[in-house]
């Protein structure tokens, strides 16, 4: 049996819905999936009573094909014709039951009035009893059923992750561009502060400074205000978070992880550049990184 799996497109979202029905031993089957997005993988199934059996089964086929996301499975019986299992009255038990409720008006007077609802609060009267039928057959077919959710699920998973996918290359073109117009910026900005420090030390000492002291403040002022390794290191995240959006492995924690570090370096930006300017773009590319963070979340 063959069946899709998370990272087959380049980029996967863990926010999918999967439903798929079949007949099994005369009985209509459906499943649905529902996934959102979770740290690691979390599988919750609920089945009828009878059909405990097969929850470490689904559990396990669910596993094979995903890796992660908060996942929850239902398996509905929607036919009336239930051939797995079936109620049995015991007899002996209702008998004694009906005897005891006459024995009690006999003694107190009261005439009683026992009805349908009285007799199936009395869960013992009724046992649930699975009927003759190979598990090893059921689990086969209930796979099959399965499958094809599982299938109808990433389907869905894998178009939401090119939705994103999308947003996530025009957010990092809008970045590059924030960040070319930062460079140019900076090239105003370091000769700038430079004549600012020249036109400050002379209103100190009332006279030119001396070039050998002059030379020394500037060496400093430059150090300070140089952003040069900070756009450097950033520009080769947004490369690297273009490269993992090609990949096709599941590169969710990745591309949060180089998030971090591209945030960590655009604050550092504002932070040395001492420039207005510059700190309106770099408000501009926290909040396209903030954006962008939020949709990473949910990517596998």
């Amino acid at each position: 049996m063959l069946c899709l799996k998370r990272g087959v497109y380049m980029l996967t979202s863990m926010t999918g819905f999967g439903k798929a029905e079949g007949n099994v031993q005369n009985m209509e089957i459906g499943i649905e999936l529902k996934s959102v997005n979770s740290r690691y993988l979390e599988i919750f199934i609920a089945t009828p009573k009878f059909l405990n059996f097969l929850e470490e089964p689904l559990r396990k086929y669910i596993r094979q094909h995903i890796t992660r996301g908060n996942l929850h499975c239902y398996l509905n019986v929607n036919s009336a014709n239930n051939t797995l299992a079936s109620y049995s009255v015991n007899t002996p038990l209702l008998k004694n039951f009906m005897l005891t409720v006459s024995k009690i008006a006999t003694e107190t007077g009261i005439e009683p009035q026992v009805n349908m609802q009285d007799l199936l609060a009395q869960p013992e009267l009724l046992t649930l009893e699975e009927n003759n039928i190979e598990h090893e057959i059921l689990e086969v077919e209930m796979i099959k059923i399965l499958n094809s959710a599982i299938m109808e699920l990433l389907d869905m998973e894998n178009k939401e992750g090119e939705y994103i996918r999308a947003i996530f290359l025009e957010r990092m073109r809008s970045m590059e561009k924030q960040i070319n117009t930062i460079i140019d910026l900076q090239k105003e900005n370091i000769p700038r502060h430079i004549e600012t420090l020249r036109s400050r030390i002379f209103a100190l000492l009332k006279e030119d400074p001396g070039e050998l002291q002059l030379h020394q403040e500037i060496v400093q002022l430059v150090d300070k205000l140089d952003i040069s390794e900070e756009i450097d290191r950033f520009k080769s995240h947004i490369a690297q978070f273009i490269t993992y959006l090609n990949s096709n492995e599941a590169v969710g924690k990745r591309l949060n992880f180089l998030l971090q570090e591209m945030n960590r370096e655009i604050t550092t930006m504002g932070n040395k550049a001492s420039n207005s300017e510059i700190s309106q773009h770099v408000v501009e590319i926290k909040n396209e990184l903030e954006t962008v963070r939020e949709q990473v979340q949910n990517i596998q």
